[in-house]
């Protein structure tokens, strides 16, 4: 026999000596050149250095797709489709659970993901606070939401303000405080951190007052009731007067709460549409038909006018009312002097609304109106923005818009196809209220971007919030340089006492005051600089000064001395006097609170620094100045702000889609849970296996402790 070894895969092909034939050798050489193009045509991303997605474990399938349905807000029938079966990976299209085993895994994840987040929590030094709030899914169940926030350290020592939602439960019966309070405090304990929890973030609900009540009876270590209730901005700090709010008290002076209703439906129809987000075009038209019926009245008609909002609200949603005892020295009116009057407000918001409507409807209108833009060289973008009642800053971006394009829509309205009907048509005196009500609006906008924004509102933004407010709309009453009508500074002096009527809330939690004076650029020079009386000021260090004794103050280590005590002879008269104050000064000096009020302010180009930033830093550079490092932490972490549950909220209305309405209440709870709990990157890879591993243990562990049983019986 000869071996002819092939040069492509090394094969030897065996052929006698006796055989001259060559028709084995050709017929594996064809079999060799077929396999070896046919690897050419199938080769792996890898070969060429791309990197896949590698091997799967077939059990940890589960897992995987029980996290996307869950982060993605899919329905488990979802993996079926033909579809997205064609971009999965093979092991998962292999070993593709049911939805019944979905929706089991999704149940596990949520145990498995609480008993490691229960481990982590109960390491974590430092403060923690709570937000809560309720909110009905789109298939009718009533849901807690609680969200966590605290200081987390990162690997390589970084420190992250955490917002992370803790738990999801349903309120299976009425929204009392006491059964609020018991809820969240089955969560907490659920948990094992009662004792670390330093706040609660709540809206000013009536209920939330009691819930708060309640959970001081419960007496956690550090929750002492409403000193550590933070009410939250939208409800509580005038950070822009609930600025929905404020824009009604800009255009129809219509202080907030109800003065005195008119019960026709057509005046409640009226002036809801005065914020209306879809106004349509009759029901601006009425609008202005029905003021001008009313002669302009500046007064009478104003106080006769209903607030739809607070009839829609539940009752224990409704902010203080102002009342006309509350309003004094508002201006008079003068239809013929004043460039604008209430009524003419309201009649100006109208024609606004029209203009949006009108473009956003007649498609021929929009393109006429671009066209006229470019003409005019107007800023982009070339279109007004739609009023949307449940969009805080949509007043403003329309007001906006109206100002950008105004050259454009002077021509365009008059168009007599495209354009709007006379009754609609924008003048000079509709332009320059635009043009006021921005001036003033525009720091509400910045404020309610900078509270809205997730982890960026601390308690120190809320005080200096208050002050940028009162500054505005006392200077807008004084008339703005003459230039303000007097209807805008009576709606700005409405605004104002509001303002007032809230920033009394901040005086029950001290943790307002606490924060500025842990502000390396405020401490107690704010105070004096923003005209704070001497006595809240004393209150506001003192308050400080109590917290760090009672839970921050390290404790004195004696020094022993080897040396027998020294026996001094009493002193008495002057000279004791002079130790005395020796001694006194020797203490200040020493005190970390004195020495911290003493040392300079910090600003960055004049502007105030990142007070949470530069503690952080703080502790990095190992200086804890006397204890403060720590308290400074604590206080300046709190929220300001429920956006996180308000964001939550809004996942779930996508969670709970009309193809899942199915969905118990369990379901949803849990799997909104777990869909935040991978976001947060809480789900470790494999831990679902690990899980089903350790109950399996379990299950064994106890069928040998009853074997065992069983057997000892019988003996």
């Amino acid at each position: 026999m000869i071996a002819y070894p092939c040069k492509m895969c090394g094969t030897k092909i065996n052929r006698p000596t006796t055989d001259s034939s060559c028709s084995n050798l050709l017929r594996h050489q064809a079999i060799c050149l077929q396999k070896q193009n046919e690897a050419g045509s199938r080769s792996k991303l890898a070969a060429v250095g791309v990197s896949g997605t590698g091997d799967i474990d077939r059990r940890e399938v589960p897992q995987l797709c029980a996290i996307w349905c869950a982060e993605a807000a899919r329905p488990f029938s979802a993996l079926a489709d033909a579809s997205h079966q064609n971009i999965l990976h093979p092991t998962v299209i292999k070993n593709l659970p049911s939805e019944k085993v979905l929706s089991r895994s999704v149940h596990m994840l949520y145990t498995a993901v609480q008993d490691t987040l229960r481990k982590t929590l109960l390491k974590h030094n430092g403060a923690m606070y709570i937000g809560a709030d309720a909110w009905q899914s789109p298939n009718g169940f009533d849901i807690l939401g609680v969200v966590i926030y605290c200081l987390v350290e990162l690997a390589g020592g970084k420190i992250k303000l955490e917002a992370m939602p803790l738990d999801f439960v349903q309120l299976a019966k009425s929204h009392t405080g006491v059964y609020l309070a018991d809820t969240v405090r089955l969560v907490v304990e659920k948990f094992e951190i009662h004792n670390k929890i330093c706040g609660i973030v709540t809206d000013n609900a009536s209920n939330n007052s009691v819930m708060v009540s309640e959970m001081k009876k419960f007496k956690w270590a550090r929750f002492k009731g409403d000193q550590h209730w933070i009410r939250v901005c939208n409800s509580t700090i005038p950070f822009s007067i609930r600025q929905k709010s404020f824009h009604k008290a800009l255009l129809s002076l219509t202080p907030f709460g109800t003065v005195k209703k008119r019960s026709t439906a057509k005046s409640t129809q009226a002036d809801g549409d005065t914020s209306s987000d879809e106004s349509e075009g009759d029901d601006a038209e009425e609008q202005i038909c029905r003021r001008n019926d009313v002669n302009h009245s500046t007064h009478s008609g104003d106080e006769d006018d209903t607030n739809e909002d607070v009839d829609t609200v539940p009752p224990e949603h409704v902010d203080p009312e102002l009342t006309l005892e509350d309003i004094h020295d508002l201006s008079d009116e003068d239809e013929e002097a004043d460039l604008y009057t209430t009524s003419m407000c309201k009649q100006s918001l109208a024609k606004f609304r029209a203009v949006a409507r009108k473009l956003r409807k007649s498609p021929n209108s929009k393109i006429e109106f671009v066209k006229l833009c470019k003409e005019f060289e107007c800023d982009k973008p070339h279109s007004i923005v739609q009023d949307v009642r449940t969009r805080w800053n949509s007043t403003l971006d329309q007001l906006v818009s109206i100002i950008r394009c105004q050259k454009a829509i002077m021509v365009w309205q008059k168009d007599k196809r495209h354009g709007l009907d006379r009754k609609h048509h924008i003048v000079d005196a509709d332009i320059e209220l635009a043009n006021h009500l921005v001036s003033i609006l525009a720091v509400f906008y910045e404020q309610t971007l900078q509270v809205s924004t997730p982890g960026s509102a601390r308690l120190t933004h809320i005080i200096v919030f208050i002050d940028e407010v009162t500054e505005l709309l006392s200077n807008a009453i004084a008339g703005g340089g003459g230039k303000y009508p007097p209807a805008l500074r009576n709606a700005c002096r409405i605004g104002l006492q509001l303002t007032n009527k809230y920033y009394t809330l901040t005086d029950c939690s001290p943790l307002y005051r606490i924060a500025m004076v842990l502000h390396p650029s405020f401490k107690d020079e704010y105070f004096k600089i923003a005209g704070w009386e001497e006595g809240w000021i004393t209150e506001a260090l003192r308050l400080t000064r109590e917290m760090f004794n009672t839970y921050y103050k390290p404790s004195a280590s004696a020094t022993l001395s080897t040396n027998p005590p020294k026996v001094n002879k009493p002193k008495s008269g002057n000279i004791a006097q002079l130790g005395a104050a020796l001694a006194a000064r020797g203490q200040s000096a020493n005190d970390p609170l004195d020495t911290w009020l003493a040392s300079g302010l910090l600003l960055d180009d004049g502007s105030p620094i990142d007070a949470l930033q530069w503690w952080i830093q703080q502790k990095r550079a190992g200086n804890t100045h006397g204890g403060l490092l720590q308290m400074a932490l604590d206080v300046l972490s709190c929220p300001a702000t429920s956006v996180d549950v308000e964001r939550v909220f809004s996942f779930g209305r996508h969670y709970v889609t009309q193809k899942r309405h199915r969905l118990n209440s369990i379901s949803v709870t849990r799997g909104m849970s777990v869909a935040f709990y991978s976001k947060n990157k809480l789900i470790e890879p494999g831990l679902l296996k690990k899980w089903k591993d350790g109950l399996k243990e379990e299950k064994e562990k106890k069928r040998k402790r009853n074997s065992t049983i069983e057997s000892i019986e019988v003996d």
